[in-house]
Protein backbone atom coordinates (compact mmCIF):
# COMPACT_ATOMS: atom_id res chain seq x y z
CA UNK A 1 0.00 0.00 0.00
CA UNK A 2 2.90 2.15 0.50
CA UNK A 3 3.64 1.97 -3.13
CA UNK A 4 0.10 2.84 -3.91
CA UNK A 5 0.32 5.80 -1.65
CA UNK A 6 3.62 6.76 -3.11
CA UNK A 7 2.18 6.56 -6.57
CA UNK A 8 -0.86 8.49 -5.48
CA UNK A 9 1.34 11.13 -3.84
CA UNK A 10 3.44 11.31 -6.96
CA UNK A 11 0.33 11.61 -9.09
CA UNK A 12 -1.03 14.29 -6.85
CA UNK A 13 2.26 16.04 -6.93
CA UNK A 14 2.38 15.84 -10.70
CA UNK A 15 -1.18 17.09 -10.99
CA UNK A 16 -0.45 19.88 -8.59
CA UNK A 17 2.63 20.72 -10.60
CA UNK A 18 0.59 20.70 -13.79
CA UNK A 19 -2.04 22.84 -12.11
CA UNK A 20 0.66 25.12 -10.76
CA UNK A 21 2.27 25.33 -14.23
CA UNK A 22 -1.13 26.00 -15.77
CA UNK A 23 -1.83 28.67 -13.20
CA UNK A 24 1.60 30.20 -13.80
CA UNK A 25 1.05 30.09 -17.55
CA UNK A 26 -2.41 31.64 -17.10
CA UNK A 27 -0.93 34.37 -14.91
CA UNK A 28 1.81 34.92 -17.46
CA UNK A 29 -0.81 35.00 -20.20
CA UNK A 30 -2.85 37.59 -18.29
CA UNK A 31 0.27 39.64 -17.72
CA UNK A 32 1.12 39.49 -21.43
CA UNK A 33 -2.45 40.40 -22.35
CA UNK A 34 -2.39 43.38 -19.99
CA UNK A 35 0.96 44.45 -21.51
CA UNK A 36 -0.52 44.14 -24.99
CA UNK A 37 -3.46 46.28 -23.87
CA UNK A 38 -1.08 48.87 -22.43
CA UNK A 39 0.99 48.85 -25.64
CA UNK A 40 -2.15 49.32 -27.71
CA UNK A 41 -3.19 52.25 -25.48
CA UNK A 42 0.28 53.77 -25.84
CA UNK A 43 0.13 53.29 -29.63
CA UNK A 44 -3.23 55.08 -29.70
CA UNK A 45 -1.80 57.95 -27.66
CA UNK A 46 1.19 58.10 -30.03
CA UNK A 47 -1.20 58.30 -32.98
CA UNK A 48 -3.10 61.15 -31.29
CA UNK A 49 0.15 62.98 -30.57
CA UNK A 50 1.23 62.40 -34.16
CA UNK A 51 -2.07 63.89 -35.42
CA UNK A 52 -1.63 66.89 -33.14
CA UNK A 53 1.93 67.27 -34.40
CA UNK A 54 0.67 67.29 -37.98
CA UNK A 55 -1.96 69.90 -37.05
CA UNK A 56 0.67 72.00 -35.27
CA UNK A 57 2.97 71.69 -38.27
CA UNK A 58 0.15 73.04 -40.48
CA UNK A 59 -0.44 75.91 -38.09
CA UNK A 60 3.28 76.70 -37.98
CA UNK A 61 3.34 76.62 -41.78
CA UNK A 62 0.43 79.10 -41.91
CA UNK A 63 2.09 81.38 -39.35
CA UNK A 64 5.34 81.31 -41.34
CA UNK A 65 3.46 82.19 -44.54
CA UNK A 66 1.63 85.05 -42.80
CA UNK A 67 4.93 86.27 -41.37
CA UNK A 68 6.53 86.23 -44.81
CA UNK A 69 3.59 88.22 -46.19
CA UNK A 70 3.92 90.76 -43.40
CA UNK A 71 7.66 91.03 -44.02
CA UNK A 72 6.98 91.72 -47.69
CA UNK A 73 4.38 94.34 -46.73
CA UNK A 74 6.86 95.97 -44.38
CA UNK A 75 9.49 96.01 -47.13
CA UNK A 76 7.00 97.63 -49.50
CA UNK A 77 6.09 100.11 -46.77
CA UNK A 78 9.79 100.79 -46.15
CA UNK A 79 10.29 101.49 -49.85
CA UNK A 80 7.27 103.76 -49.70
CA UNK A 81 8.71 105.36 -46.57
CA UNK A 82 11.97 106.05 -48.39
CA UNK A 83 9.98 107.70 -51.17
CA UNK A 84 8.12 109.74 -48.57
CA UNK A 85 11.38 110.71 -46.91
CA UNK A 86 12.79 111.85 -50.26
CA UNK A 87 9.63 113.84 -50.94
CA UNK A 88 9.79 115.31 -47.45
CA UNK A 89 13.44 116.28 -47.95
CA UNK A 90 12.56 117.95 -51.27
CA UNK A 91 9.66 119.84 -49.68
CA UNK A 92 11.92 120.91 -46.82
CA UNK A 93 14.46 122.22 -49.32
CA UNK A 94 11.78 124.16 -51.19
CA UNK A 95 10.49 125.63 -47.93
CA UNK A 96 13.99 126.71 -46.96
CA UNK A 97 14.45 128.39 -50.35
CA UNK A 98 11.10 130.18 -50.02
CA UNK A 99 12.01 131.22 -46.48
CA UNK A 100 15.37 132.58 -47.65
CA UNK A 101 13.67 134.49 -50.48
CA UNK A 102 11.13 135.97 -48.08
CA UNK A 103 13.96 136.93 -45.70
CA UNK A 104 15.77 138.68 -48.55
CA UNK A 105 12.59 140.50 -49.57
CA UNK A 106 11.86 141.53 -45.97
CA UNK A 107 15.41 142.77 -45.55
CA UNK A 108 15.16 144.89 -48.69
CA UNK A 109 11.81 146.32 -47.58
CA UNK A 110 13.15 147.04 -44.09
CA UNK A 111 16.13 148.86 -45.58
CA UNK A 112 13.77 150.97 -47.73
CA UNK A 113 11.61 151.83 -44.71
CA UNK A 114 14.68 152.64 -42.65
CA UNK A 115 16.02 154.97 -45.32
CA UNK A 116 12.64 156.68 -45.68
CA UNK A 117 12.37 157.17 -41.93
CA UNK A 118 15.94 158.38 -41.78
CA UNK A 119 15.33 160.89 -44.57
CA UNK A 120 12.14 162.10 -42.90
CA UNK A 121 13.94 162.46 -39.56
CA UNK A 122 16.81 164.40 -41.13
CA UNK A 123 14.32 166.64 -42.87
CA UNK A 124 12.36 167.16 -39.67
CA UNK A 125 15.58 167.74 -37.73
CA UNK A 126 16.61 170.43 -40.19
CA UNK A 127 13.21 172.11 -39.86
CA UNK A 128 13.31 171.92 -36.08
CA UNK A 129 16.88 173.21 -36.03
CA UNK A 130 15.95 176.15 -38.27
CA UNK A 131 12.91 176.85 -36.11
CA UNK A 132 14.99 176.66 -32.96
CA UNK A 133 17.70 178.86 -34.40
CA UNK A 134 15.10 181.40 -35.46
CA UNK A 135 13.41 181.32 -32.06
CA UNK A 136 16.77 181.52 -30.37
CA UNK A 137 17.76 184.59 -32.35
CA UNK A 138 14.41 186.13 -31.61
CA UNK A 139 14.61 185.37 -27.94
CA UNK A 140 18.25 186.41 -27.75
CA UNK A 141 17.21 189.80 -28.88
CA UNK A 142 14.52 189.89 -26.19
CA UNK A 143 16.44 188.31 -23.42
CA UNK A 144 20.11 187.84 -23.36
CA UNK A 145 19.96 185.88 -20.11
CA UNK A 146 17.61 183.26 -21.51
CA UNK A 147 20.06 182.28 -24.25
CA UNK A 148 21.89 179.62 -22.25
CA UNK A 149 18.52 178.01 -21.40
CA UNK A 150 17.51 177.98 -25.07
CA UNK A 151 20.78 176.36 -25.99
CA UNK A 152 20.20 173.66 -23.38
CA UNK A 153 16.69 173.04 -24.65
CA UNK A 154 17.93 172.85 -28.22
CA UNK A 155 20.67 170.44 -27.23
CA UNK A 156 18.12 168.30 -25.38
CA UNK A 157 15.87 168.25 -28.44
CA UNK A 158 18.79 167.28 -30.69
CA UNK A 159 19.81 164.57 -28.25
CA UNK A 160 16.20 163.30 -28.19
CA UNK A 161 16.12 163.17 -32.00
CA UNK A 162 19.44 161.34 -32.16
CA UNK A 163 18.26 158.84 -29.52
CA UNK A 164 15.03 158.26 -31.48
CA UNK A 165 17.03 157.72 -34.66
CA UNK A 166 19.31 155.34 -32.84
CA UNK A 167 16.29 153.39 -31.50
CA UNK A 168 14.79 153.14 -34.99
CA UNK A 169 18.12 151.91 -36.34
CA UNK A 170 18.33 149.25 -33.66
CA UNK A 171 14.87 147.92 -34.52
CA UNK A 172 15.92 147.25 -38.09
Amino acid sequence: MDTFMDKLAQKMNAQEMIKANSAAEAAKMEQLQSQITEYENLLQEMRKVNLKTVENAEQVKQVVQESLQKIEEIQVAADSKEDKEELLAELKKQLEEAFNQSNDFLHKENVKVYRNVQAAMVEELNKQTETLVAKQQESSKKQKAVVPLSICIMLLIIIDIVVNLFNITIMF
